[in-house]
């Protein structure tokens, strides 16, 4: 077997899945409907930052335990010299490297949306997930059928970690649903202010970190912060579609 072939299939045996990861991050943590309320922002960074160290603990391990399986299995070369093995290897380890950073990338993909699903099930909002409303929407408040009796009642989310890929297709998206508010929440800190008017005009507002929000976009009407968004929006729009449940 080649190496690239077996570290990756050890990695897959040995590394949590992306659920696991959320769920060890959710659980270190701990927190309730209150405290989520009063500081969504707060939370949510917290679970990013909390799993990320997780991710890294195992990753040590991993690595280490792949490494070692791999000098057992003659994949690598071992001369008790790490300059000497490291050159002797160098190809390899590129390949292990490389299948790290990716594991990683991949892996923060997921967890943004993650902890967003696990903090709005604290706070008590009925949703569906994944649902195709003349476009595709991550969340719409507080279901598909409330939707599909009155729109303009309801609240669709999407939840991108970044707004670098597909972002023009995300609005056409969630424009065409002509929902009563929408809303797409992002981790990005690197925002232009053309996105944002492009939001603007299709009646779209963008949730980002609280601190961004109040530096680079302060005078922006369309652009909240997470703790205004679950403080102030979204319980101001619980009476519309309440009645429809």
């Amino acid at each position: 077997m080649r190496f690239a072939d077996f570290q990756k299939k050890l990695r897959a045996e040995i590394m949590p899945s992306g659920d696991e990861l959320a769920h060890l991050a959710q659980q270190r943590l701990g927190a309730d409907k209150a405290r989520v309320e009063e500081n969504f922002n707060k939370y949510l960074k917290e679970l990013l930052s909390l799993e990320f160290q997780i991710y890294k603990e195992y990753e040590r391990k991993c690595s280490a335990e792949i490494i070692r399986r791999a000098v057992d299995e003659g994949l690598l070369r071992d001369t008790g010299r790490l300059s000497e093995s490291t050159e002797l290897n160098s190809n390899e380890l590129f390949t292990f490297f490389l299948s790290i950073s990716q594991s990683r990338k991949t892996r923060a993909g997921g967890s943004f949306e993650k902890h967003v699903r696990y903090l709005f099930e604290l706070l008590g909002y009925p949703f569906d997930r994944q649902k195709v409303l003349d476009g595709k929407v991550d969340y719409v408040i507080p279901n598909a059928q409330a939707f599909r009796r009155n729109r303009t009642a309801c609240v669709v989310i999407s939840v991108k970690r970044t707004l670098r890929e597909r972002w023009r297709q995300v609005i056409g998206e969630l424009s065409s649903t002509n929902a009563g508010k929408i809303y797409i929440l992002t981790a990005d800190e690197r925002v232009s202010r053309a996105k944002v008017e492009e939001m603007k005009s299709h009646n779209i507002n963008l949730v980002v970190w609280d601190d961004y929000k109040s530096g680079k976009f302060g005078d922006s009407y369309n652009v909240l912060g997470f703790t205004s968004f679950v403080r102030v929006h979204l319980p101001s729009s619980r009476e519309l579609w309440q009645k429809l449940l």
